[in-house]
């Protein structure tokens, strides 16, 4: 496994459930990730020994030379490699293991040649949005592209512990609490220009900001001043894993005004929970909402706003949103079946 992440977030937490999920079923998993990276402690914590690659100054070429070493030494039967940054050192570690790479793709394309997509022997995609996309920016892929979708570990999410927020006095009394997770760039501003639309029929509606991103926090501080909401919303700030099922459990509605979405991980914990998801029809949002059931779609900012003010006022179809979405993400979103549908692809490439 090679990863050239600094930070940690959706893509990270689901290596590293792809990686143990391999070993429980008797894989040697060797983990390679960039030197110093927030990735390292998880990973260590679940018993991985790392593999650091320095990424910077002349120490990318020492951290190329033993990466190729080990592979070439080791013989990996696989090589696979998560974001496209890293597609050339894989390709190169690939070569020297006289292995295929897999490249598993979590976001959008940036600008690239054909050429360096093409270098994975295969590619699988985190959702169809993301392979419709490269399908139709790169042809030459076709019948080289198939999507599975990210899993979870369903066991943490069973049985969360309830009043996570009743402890968090400045969101005491809001109906609906509204919760959007994720770093600042996911559009969190519009949510936040949407609530005193939403307050208009909803006083004590307010919204839970979840996740820590310094750099772009005082620019929604301005934009909730701006629009008279900065009494409405709540930054949490970054929740350890173990208690993110608390968290969105405690919940009314999970929200996101992000129209470019992989594959959120935290859409799918928070139906695990029975939170239903409230966002744009766009993105990979309508694949992993049964819209209607367990969550709604919007195909426009008023429409959002209705919806929100709609399922708040009807608790019953609330509660059988709640329920339906507990069952789908057992049925679908199981961590177990994306190990296992990587297993096998993975042994479709080793012949």
């Amino acid at each position: 496994m090679i990863d050239n992440s600094r930070g940690w977030g959706g893509a990270e937490q689901m290596l590293l459930s792809l990686s143990a999920g391999m070993r429980s079923k008797g894989h040697d998993v060797a983990v390679f990730l960039r030197e110093g990276a927030a990735t390292l402690e998880p990973f260590r914590r679940e018993g991985f020994a790392v593999r650091q690659v320095p990424r910077e100054g002349l120490g990318v070429f020492a951290g190329l030379w033993r990466l190729l070493r080990a592979a070439r030494r080791e013989r990996f039967d696989l090589v696979h490699v998560h974001r496209n940054h890293d597609l050339l050192v894989s390709k190169l570690a690939a070569a020297a293991a006289g292995a295929p790479l897999l490249l598993t793709q979590h976001c959008l394309l940036g600008t690239m040649s054909a050429r360096h997509v093409g270098l994975a022997d295969r590619i699988v995609t985190v959702s169809r949005f993301i392979g419709e996309d490269m399908e139709s920016r790169y042809p030459s892929l076709a019948g080289r592209i198939e999507t599975i979708h990210n899993g979870i570990d369903l066991a943490p999410f069973e049985h969360p512990r309830p009043g996570y927020w009743g402890e968090v006095p400045a969101v005491a009394g809001a109906f609906p609490l509204l919760g959007v997770v994720g770093y600042f760039y996911k559009n969190q501003e519009e949510l936040i220009r949407r609530l005193p639309r939403i307050r208009e029929k909803l006083p004590r509606a307010m919204l839970a900001i979840i996740g820590r991103d310094d750099a772009n926090r005082g620019e929604l501080e301005r934009a909730a001043r701006a629009c008279g909401a900065a009494d409405a919303v709540h930054f949490a700030g970054n929740i350890p894993h173990a208690e993110i099922g608390d968290a969105m459990a405690g919940l009314d509605l999970n929200v996101s005004a992000f129209r470019r979405e992989g594959c959120a991980l935290n859409v799918i914990e928070s139906l695990a929970v029975g939170t239903p998801f409230v966002g744009y029809r766009a993105g990979s949002y309508p694949e992993l909402v049964v819209d209607g059931e367990t969550g709604m779609l919007a195909d426009s900012p008023e429409d959002f706003v209705r919806i929100v003010v709609e399922l708040a006022g009807r608790p019953e179809r609330m509660a059988e949103m709640r329920r339906k979405a507990r069952e789908d993400a057992r049925a679908r979103f199981d961590v177990r079946r994306m190990v296992d549908r990587y297993e096998e692809l993975y042994r479709n490439l080793d012949d």
